[in-house]
């Protein structure tokens, strides 16, 4: 049996940390990690890693060396790094056995492409702290699959990952999480023969919970920290404007299936995805035109023949979806699952791939990676916000063009609004100050305004009262103030008038007693010497 190489020595590349985070130690073949109930994995060889960490076999048999065979996967990233944390809360969440299992017994299926959660935890390797999470093992991407077959997938293949995604994102999405960045990499094939074409969806470090803890949806707000998150090619409109819904993870599933389908998407080049130095917002911009008129949309994708009815009533659906709504998976999955009885069969060479998986005698080479890996997001200013799609352009000529109410109107309302926003600079008005070192948050700009205002003044005025009703008003409660009302239209005063009597004290009742005893004996004393002797 001949070993799989690893994904490091077939495509070559040269391996660099995702900025802010670090890359960790090669930890040794058979170090042992125990998890947060107690049990215990030992470590194969590594078979894959990117920006965050790395990817080893694992298994539960500490008495045998982990071979080639091995069930199980241990991602391992540094304690610092944020995305297996991400992953991690979700899988134990959302992803344990026993949930999976109910709800598909509830709904009637087999099994769904989620993967099950089998530990994590927290393991200490030469000084260092990692962070440790185990799931199955599985084999090829769709991804690989893609690019091996010319960069096109046979229609019922597509097909029937459609239907299964569709699945694994109706459970995902039942438990109040958005998945955020499906695409074919993140697709994996199983590596069972009984469920040869079973898919799963992996890979949750950018899992955004759509639903808070009382079960309500969270509202669409633009927030620039989060903006363009995901990968470019298929990132949702709404994700553009950083915020994620059910409707964003559909959206994003149609973007994999048109490229499936028709290998390019409009807003890719001919040879290459979108390159680093495309303006996200461009992209943002494309999709916002091409979804505004499907039809058209559609003939980008499809030139020189007509495409297929279920992508074309999908995306028409996303269309009218409304940002919290449910979406009807049912009638989703109907539309591909018509498309089953078509003829046109799965090409023998996927199927080969996809029976010996990651053990390939001939590994698949490729000149560049198939997918850009995600970069984590770099402040810069206030202003302007590098994310994991966005890099500084590097001589790159502003061509000067001529004015055009066309390009004008055919501006995003949100571009547009974007534009107006910044208004010319005045001769008049002093020059802005330096931006912060980084983008501020939204507490931290209250604070800012708060101390702007103490220095000025005006918040000094503010604390001031004006009036003494203003006093009664912020100090009585509203009981005391109907009190106070009553009082006032009643015309028998309740109280005595101010200062008529002094205030009554412990010390001030004993004094009075001690007075009238004094009074009372002086007057029993009197009374007895009038009499006289009796």
């Amino acid at each position: 049996m001949i070993m799989a190489p690893r994904r490091g020595e077939e495509m070559q590349i040269k391996r660099r940390a995702a900025t802010g985070c670090k890359l960790p130690n090669q930890l040794p073949v058979g170090e042992i990690l125990t998890d947060i109930t107690q049990n215990k994995w030992k470590l194969g060889h590594t078979i894959g890693y990117g920006g965050f960490g790395d990817i080893y076999l694992a298994s539960n048999d500490l008495n045998s060396p982990v071979g080639e065979n091995a069930k199980y996967v241990i991602k391992i990233e540094p304690h610092n790094n944020g995305p297996l944390f991400v992953e991690m809360n979700f899988y134990i969440r959302a992803a344990r056995k026993h949930m999976i299992d109910s709800w598909c017994k509830s709904q009637g299926k087999k099994r769904i492409g989620v993967p099950t959660y089998e530990g994590s935890g927290s393991h200490v390797y030469e000084g260092e702290k990692y962070r440790f999470l185990v799931i199955p093992r599985y084999g090829i991407d769709i991804g690989k699959l893609f690019l091996s077959n010319g960069r096109k997938l046979p229609i019922k293949l597509v097909n029937k990952l459609a239907v299964q995604m569709l699945d694994a994102l109706e459970y995902v999405h039942s438990r109040g999480y958005a998945h955020a960045d499906v695409k074919g990499s993140n697709i994996l094939l199983s590596l069972c023969e009984v469920k040869r074409s079973q898919a799963y969806l992996v890979d949750y470090g950018l899992a955004y919970r759509f639903r808070t803890a009382t079960g309500m949806h969270k509202p669409f707000v633009h927030d620039e920290r989060r903006a363009h998150e995901g990968t470019l090619e298929f990132t949702s409109r709404d994700a553009h404007h950083g915020t994620h819904s059910r409707r964003g993870d559909l959206e994003t599933l149609g973007y994999n299936i048109l490229q499936w389908l028709c290998g390019k998407l409009p807003w890719e080049k001919e040879n290459d995805s979108v390159p680093s130095t495309m303006d996200p917002e461009e992209v943002h911009a494309q999709k916002e035109l091409f979804f505004a008129n499907i039809p058209l949309f559609m003939n980008e994708c499809f030139p020189f023949e007509k495409p297929p009815a279920a992508i074309v009533e999908y995306m028409t659906y996303i269309t009218e979806l409304g940002f919290e709504s449910k979406p009807n998976y049912s009638y989703l999955r109907g539309l591909f699952q018509s498309g089953f009885k078509q003829k046109n069969n799965v090409p023998i060479c996927l199927y080969s791939l996809k029976e010996s998986s990651e053990n390939i005698s001939c590994p698949i080479s490729f000149k560049r990676p198939y997918l850009r890996e995600r970069k984590p997001c770099q402040p810069v200013n206030a202003e302007i916000r590098i994310t994991r799609n966005m890099q500084p352009k590097i001589n790159v000529e502003v061509e000067k063009k001529e004015f055009c109410w066309e390009a004008v109107l055919a501006l995003h309302p949100d571009k547009l609004a974007k534009i107006n926003m910044q208004s010319p600079p005045s001769p008049l008005t002093p020059p802005p100050s330096p931006p912060p070192p980084s983008l501020p948050t939204y507490a931290m700009l209250n604070v800012i305004q708060r101390m702007k205002e103490k220095q000025s003044g005006t918040f000094r005025q503010k604390l001031l009262p004006k009036s003494l009703d203003d006093v009664k008003g912020k100090l009585m409660t509203p009981a005391m103030e109907q009190i106070v009302q009553l009082r006032k239209k009643s015309s028998v005063p309740t109280f005595p008038p101010p200062m008529s009597s002094p205030r009554v004290t412990r010390s001030r009742v004993a004094k009075t007693k001690r007075l009238q005893n004094e009074k009372s004996y002086k007057e029993m004393q009197s009374s007895k010497r009038r009499k006289g002797p009796s």
